[in-house]
């Protein structure tokens, strides 16, 4: 089912209050400015524990409100009566999952993961490395809670390699590295595994919505070429030596991982136009909700942010008409677009400077 009732207190500009979205598709139509993104990232805050917009926790506040508070229930095939709490209380964050705090954000991704589709995904296709370093390591983290511990461990070894570097404490580095490479080379792998499953509902997946017949691939290109054990990587090491030193940081490693969208192995990007760049990053997030179902044999919550606004009648069908399985759909629309309503059972709501009135 979904998410069934959300309730507000300091949140944004959204009026204190519960919401009602027991339904399976639900429509949030206003003008830019009245809440209706701050409502999803309510609903990313209680699956996540954080925000897709922000990583200052305190910009979420109400202004002149010093603690803030999203509750809502759900329910699901494996769970009937779930609750998730997001707590901003005396400059403290408390997450809490069935009435019980949680000390570590990676217990809520098994409970009602959402897909969230807005306008800053473009950056995974345009954006700088780091953009698409983030969504493979936000697709492998979905459902593969070990593959956190492991990006932890080797962000923390990177950590305290970089400060070797910096204070010049080259007795140390050589054991640092080797663990490092040990952390690097299970990260990558992982990265590497991914993109050949993904691409396995990725290709096919943009070539029947773009109607391009050329198969389009995600591509890892790993810092570490073609390194396959930690003595490779330590001979890396070794040869990136002096320039670390000088630089004070690790120059290579999963941190510096490339991806490219490839056909017949050239940069798709480089020649696509912006519709196209537009699209892809549609279907990337369409593939992620898709693989995670594939994966895990369980079904998300879609939030798509006034994403469909720039495709044209077309290809705004055949987008609809690919999106996977889920357990509840949120869209938000400006006043007069067309919604396109199913005949799913839904609930319409016009928001207007933060509250909800319900509607057809």
């Amino acid at each position: 089912m979904g998410f069934e009732t959300i309730r507000f207190s300091g949140f944004r500009n959204l009026e204190d209050g519960e919401v009602n979205v027991n339904a399976y598709e639900i429509y949030l139509i206003g003008k830019n400015g009245q809440g209706k993104t701050n409502f999803l990232e309510s609903l990313y805050l209680l699956s996540y524990g954080s925000s897709f917009r922000t990583r200052i926790d305190k910009d979420i506040i109400s202004h002149e409100r010093k603690d803030m508070a999203v509750h809502g229930k759900f329910s699901t095939e494996n769970e009937k009566f779930g609750q998730l709490s997001y707590i901003w209380k005396n400059g403290n964050k408390i997450i809490k999952v069935n009435g019980k705090i949680i000390s570590d954000r990676k217990d809520l991704i098994n409970k009602l993961p959402v897909i969230v589709f807005v306008h800053d995904d473009f950056l995974f296709v345009s954006g700088p490395p780091e953009k698409r370093r983030w969504f493979v390591d936000q697709t492998l983290s979905l459902h593969d809670p070990l593959y956190v511990d492991q990006l932890r461990r080797y962000k923390k070894l990177l950590k305290e390699r970089n400060y070797l570097l910096k204070t010049r404490q080259f007795s140390l580095l050589d054991h640092y590295s080797e663990q490092l490479a040990f952390s690097g080379l299970a990260v990558s792998e992982k990265r590497k595994s991914l993109l050949n499953e993904f691409n396995k509902i990725f290709t096919p997946l943009y070539r029947e919505i773009s109607g391009i017949e050329e198969e389009i691939s995600f591509i890892y290109k790993p810092s570490w070429g073609k390194a396959r054990t930690s003595d490779e990587v330590m001979n890396i090491f070794y040869e990136k030596r002096e320039m670390d030193a000088a630089l004070g940081m690790t120059g290579t490693g999963p941190h510096r991982d490339r991806f490219i969208f490839s056909v017949n192995g050239k940069d798709f990007v480089k020649t696509a136009s912006t519709g196209q760049q537009r699209l892809l990053s549609l279907v990337l997030r369409v593939a992620q909700a898709q693989f995670y179902t594939s994966t895990t044999g369980k079904k998300p919550v879609l939030l798509l942010d006034d994403v469909l606004l720039e495709l044209d009648p077309e290809k705004r069908k055949l987008f609809r008409e690919k999106l996977p399985e889920s357990e509840q759909i949120f869209y938000t629309f400006l006043p007069g677009e067309k919604t396109g309503k199913k005949d799913r059972e839904y609930i319409t709501y016009k928001v207007i400077n933060g509250k909800f009135y319900a509607g057809r």
